[in-house]
């Protein structure tokens, strides 16, 4: 078997484990586009060329907002696209939300918390706050789910760096935030953003099994809890911030709240990887203005929300403008930095001086980036019944050193690569019988026996299939 489909055997890997938690929608409230750009004070022909080259880049939805009314809906803008790690800044907002009914206290260490690891944590690890955890400051260096190579390969030895002294972009500190808004809250964050935010700020798109929890139980007892939301929907939180907390004239996250998580936290020096200036709030990007940079995009003071992918919100305050990208990640397609980079550019040289707030407004007119329509996702799964947890356990292989392996944890199915370094990943059952995930183009048939018994697997993915064998 070629190199290539082993690789996209292998893709179903970057999956979810999915908490679901029922359905339901909130009561919509519709957006308002400016009936005419070029009199709301942009460009409507250099809007129109960073349309083009959004979809020639590989774009899936671009949303503009000024002044709290849209300039601009390319795509799939009600798709719920894969948040990525956006995620972390979605956290903030709703523990933000929550503030008024229940306290969260950011300064509660996670001893206080009694939280603890498959790796124990120290005593010197147990002093870190909360506050620690939500500005990537925490100095716990642990394993943890949904993280990247790349950020495996720079954690830091563990006892390298005492709580608040470092800045790391520590997946397992993300990851116990939502943990920690749990144990104070007493509800999950998923049923809380329901509850804070998808009703108040009347969310179009969401419904409650777009939240997916991915747990790799060989490496830590925390999922990452995950989103899907569409760039409409995510305008809306971002909306929320560039007005302080309010939401059609109603304070839904304290200004004092939104203040504090988008002040830098940390600010990167010279030669930092993330880029000397910038910094870190709290489950923020903050990138400061850089005037003589001779780019319109960077001569603003810019807040965001960003993934992996090209999954990014950016909030300019000063302008009150708001710009969401997504790309369809499930697809397997991205947009790259440089690409990103010039759309953004592209888009604030279309702004010839911005909406004054008397222009006409109308309905939203989506206009298409491309022919091409997101798959529709995966609904109705289910987690793999015992009896066949029972069947499939076990190893079966592709060859000599590639295949898969099936295991039981907690009355839940998971699948470990055998022979890629990869993380491991829920598996859920389908109407049909096979195994699969909510996010991955991949099906696992399970082929009986005659005595009932499971030795072999048929893995479809990206069109092709292959059979792996106990």
């Amino acid at each position: 078997m070629s190199s290539s489909i082993v690789r996209n055997l292998f893709a179903f890997i970057i999956t979810f484990s999915v908490s679901m938690i029922g359905t339901g929608t909130a009561k919509a409230q519709e957006w308002k586009q400016y009936r005419d750009a070029n009199a709301a004070g942009w460009s409507a022909e250099k809007l129109e060329a960073a349309r083009k080259f959004a979809a020639e880049s590989g774009s899936a939805a671009v949303f503009i907002v000024d002044r709290g009314n849209v300039v601009a809906a390319w795509g799939a803008v009600d798709h719920p696209y894969k948040a990525a790690s956006m995620r972390k800044s979605v956290y903030d907002a709703v523990i933000g939300a929550s503030q008024k009914d229940k306290r969260f206290d950011p300064s509660k260490t996670v001893g206080e918390l009694g939280i603890d690891d498959l790796q124990p944590l120290t005593d010197a690890e147990k002093k870190a706050t909360v506050e620690h955890l939500m500005t990537a400051t925490s100095g716990i260096y642990h394993p943890a789910a949904y993280e990247t190579r790349s950020n495996a390969e720079r954690r830091p030895e563990r006892g390298s760096h005492a709580a608040g002294e470092f800045w790391y972009y520590n997946n397992w500190d993300f990851n116990l935030v939502t943990e920690a808004f749990e144990r104070m809250n007493g509800s999950t964050i998923d049923s809380a953003f329901e509850k804070y935010l998808a009703g108040r700020l009347g969310l179009e798109d969401y419904r409650s099994e777009h939240v997916f929890r991915w747990l790799e139980p060989r490496d830590s007892k925390y999922p990452a809890v995950t989103f899907r939301l569409s760039a409409r929907d995510l305008a809306r939180i971002g909306q929320m911030y560039l007005d302080q907390g309010k939401w059609n004239g109603k304070q839904i996250v304290p200004a004092a709240w939104v203040k504090e998580s988008t002040r830098p936290h940390t600010v990167f020096g010279k030669d930092h990887y993330r880029g000397e200036g910038n910094g870190y709030g709290r489950l923020w990007w903050i990138w400061p203005a850089r005037e003589d940079s001779g780019s319109k995009y960077l001569s603003y003071h810019r807040i965001a929300a960003q993934g992996a992918g090209g999954q990014v919100m950016v909030l300019f305050p000063e302008i009150d403008l708001l710009i969401v990208h997504l790309a369809d990640t499930d697809a397997g397609n991205g947009l790259d930095d440089r690409d990103g980079f010039k759309l953004m550019e592209m888009i604030l040289e279309a702004r010839t001086g911005g909406a004054k707030g008397r222009e006409k407004l109308g309905p939203v007119r989506i206009e298409p980036l491309s022919g091409k329509k997101p798959a529709p996702l995966k609904t109705g799964l289910k987690p793999v019944p015992p009896a066949l947890q029972r069947k499939i356990e076990g190893r079966f292989m592709v060859n000599e050193t590639i295949g898969i392996e099936f295991y039981r944890f907690e009355e839940r199915l998971f699948a470990r690569p055998v022979g890629m370094p990869l993380p491991d990943a829920e598996m859920l059952l389908d109407r049909d019988g096979t195994l699969t995930s909510p996010l991955a183009d991949v099906v696992f048939e399970p082929l009986p026996a005659s005595d009932g018994s499971i030795g072999e697997v048929k893995m479809t993915f990206g069109g092709r299939t292959s059979v792996g064998k106990r």
